[in-house]
């Protein structure tokens, strides 16, 4: 069911509604409610994360779209998460669960703001830390799963320079760099250009 959310259709309408309504996009960190890991379709915002954290340690937050760029105004119907997953013996920040939470509108004039349906909600996983260094055991399942096809993987912005550039506000220059260094690097390994 869940790969109807995710199908052709769906991906054009987004792609039409990024560019013809001017979406901004918000990330609020807020302390994880927590609660009970149901079996779906149900879901509750927070349940994966570790109760009362977030804030500081920024593991929780709620995504929010904006038309015409209104910060003031959350224009989705749906709940829309991030909530770090804890689980044993990974590195912290390696896991992370997308919590899409959805409900009948009768829902909310019965229930205030009830959202008991994950609907469309995923797991992401990091493959490389910050170094540009592999996360065992993700790294090596990615690259099973994926066999042959090549790849062009971005690790984050552990680069100094780059860090220094996104400070000052020049991310256009950042970019320039990391696309720069990234076809060198693909160059030296025997890879196409990118466009």
């Amino acid at each position: 069911a869940y790969g109807l959310l995710y199908g052709a259709k769906s991906v054009w309408e987004v792609a039409f509604g990024l560019s013809a309504y001017h979406l901004g996009f918000s990330i609020v960190f807020d302390e994880c409610p927590g609660g009970p890991n149901l079996p779906p379709p149900f879901g509750v915002p927070g349940h994966m994360c570790t109760k009362g954290s977030g804030v500081d340690d920024l593991t929780y937050a709620r995504l929010q779209f904006h038309f015409m760029g209104n910060l003031s105004f959350a224009g989705q119907v749906d709940m829309y998460t991030i909530e770090e997953m804890s689980k044993k013996g990974d590195k912290p920040g390696s896991t992370w669960y997308r919590g899409i939470y959805g409900g009948p509108p009768y829902f909310e004039s019965t229930f205030g703001q009830c959202k008991p349906f994950s609907i469309g909600s995923y797991e992401l996983t990091k493959i490389l830390d910050e170094d540009g260094k592999p996360l065992e055991p993700y790294y090596t399942e990615f690259l099973e799963y994926m066999g042959e096809v090549p790849l062009f993987v971005w690790a984050g912005y552990g680069n100094k320079t780059v860090l220094d550039m996104l400070q000052r506000g020049d991310s256009l220059e950042a970019a320039k760099y990391m696309k720069q260094k990234a076809e060198a690097e693909a160059a030296a390994n025997g890879m196409v250009k990118m466009p």
